[in-house]
């Protein structure tokens, strides 16, 4: 199947973590998706597309943590009334054809906010009684081989959207990352991260003055430097594995998924993938830690990027960088704990120094996570807010510090 034929049309959502809006706008906009052609809600993006737009967003999306379809909407102020409107409004055969033929599969996950309809539960059974499907039953374990299929309502304003996932596992497991560390960084958020002035979303640098390496001296499991590789080698998330085959989705079990299309959208990713020789700079991690310093190493074997980094054992007194300029780009720790804040100053302050005259970095920038603005004053540099979202429910900030080309 070619794009001429490929006649379906799908009212197509890519949630998102609130906040990172603009950068999943900019990479629909390299999928060929423009401005024009979207709405941005609150937490994610909607347009209208065809299945090689659905394919290609699962497959290439970064930041994006599920992509949706649109079954059904209407307005709803009264139990009975939303019971009949679904019947007659909800695209029930594309629910059970994703679900071939077994309710048993179809959950459904509900939220309410300023309806009158805001029983979720009561919501869910009138729905279930409009497909005709089996009362609610034990709540399915997502992380199953089979995690079903999932129908997501949104009831806002007394009005009822459904959508049906298309992705199955949430988008930031990519496949590689079985070793974590205490404080996990979503695989999407470090992307997000790297995406605010660091790389473009085509893996190329913003600025070719720091092109000479990045560096994260906090590196943990490895996430933020295995995204950094991968978006720099143009490796679509979903392909991140040393043979660049694909992760499962949600919608590629589908009966009317047209096979031959999806196999030409991986043939087209695999085919812009860069060798590792082609890597515009040096990607570094270290932490202190030897033993996640090891699990970056195994994420890194998975992801396929092994030979692409640089990992060791060290202090941030003592990271390795390569010679001139670069980014630094980490997740330092927070000092959310009582007295956490007092303990990290030291630490804060000696990355605030590396940056000045003299110091290890003089002449790069850095880019961090950070979740208090006291710990950001006593690192002494002007800093700015790149980006505001949230990591692990707590609200953050991308400050970055961009040295002086001159």
């Amino acid at each position: 199947m070619d794009d001429a034929t490929d006649t379906t049309t799908f009212r197509i959502l890519a949630q998102c973590t609130p906040g990172l809006e603009g950068t999943l706008a900019r990479e629909l906009e390299a999928l060929g998706i423009p401005t024009a052609q979207h709405t941005v809600l609150t937490g994610g993006i909607v347009w209208e597309g065809g299945w090689r737009s659905l394919l290609e967003a699962n497959l290439h999306l970064r930041v994006a943590s599920r992509v949706l379809i649109e079954v059904g909407g209407f307005r709803a102020r009264a139990l009975g009334e939303l019971t009949r409107k679904a019947a007659l409004a909800v695209d029930w055969g594309r629910v059970h054809q994703a679900a071939h033929g077994d309710p048993g599969r179809i959950r459904f996950r509900v939220s309410a906010s300023r309806s009158r309809l805001y029983h979720e539960g009561a919501i869910e059974a009138r729905l279930r009684e409009a497909a005709e499907l089996p009362p609610v039953g034990p709540p399915r374990d997502e992380t199953a081989t089979d995690p079903g299929v999932l129908v997501v309502v949104r009831v806002h304003r007394d009005t009822v959207t459904l959508r049906l996932d298309t992705s199955g596992a949430h988008l930031h497991q990519r496949g590689y990352r079985t070793h974590v560390g205490l404080a996990p960084l979503r695989e999407t958020l470090g992307a997000a991260l790297l995406l605010q002035g660091v790389l473009s979303v085509d893996g190329t640098s913003y600025r070719s003055g720091h092109g000479s390496g990045i560096l994260d001296p906090f590196c943990g499991a490895g996430t933020l430097p295995i995204e950094a590789v991968l978006l720099a080698r143009r490796i679509p998330p979903g392909m991140a594995s040393p043979d660049f085959m694909p992760r499962s989705f949600a919608c590629l079990q589908w009966p009317d998924l047209p096979r031959e299309l999806w196999e030409a959208v991986v043939a087209d990713a695999r085919g812009r993938i860069l060798p590792s020789s082609a890597l515009p700079a040096p990607v570094y991690g270290s932490d202190r830690d030897a033993s996640v310093v090891e699990a970056a190493r195994a994420n890194a074997v998975r992801a396929g990027v092994a030979e692409d980094l640089q990992l060791e054992v060290a202090n941030l007194s003592l990271a390795p960088h390569p010679p001139g300029s670069g980014w630094v780009v980490t997740n330092p720790p927070f000092g959310t704990r009582l007295g956490g804040r007092n303990s990290l100053r030291p630490l804060y302050t000696s990355l605030g120094r590396s940056f000045q005259p003299g110091g290890r970095l003089a002449g790069w920038s850095l880019l961090y996570l950070s979740a208090d603005p006291v710990l950001d004053r006593v690192t002494g540099l002007p800093l700015e807010v790149r980006m505001t979202t949230q990591h692990g429910g707590l609200p953050v900030r991308a400050m970055a510090f961009e040295a002086s080309q001159d």
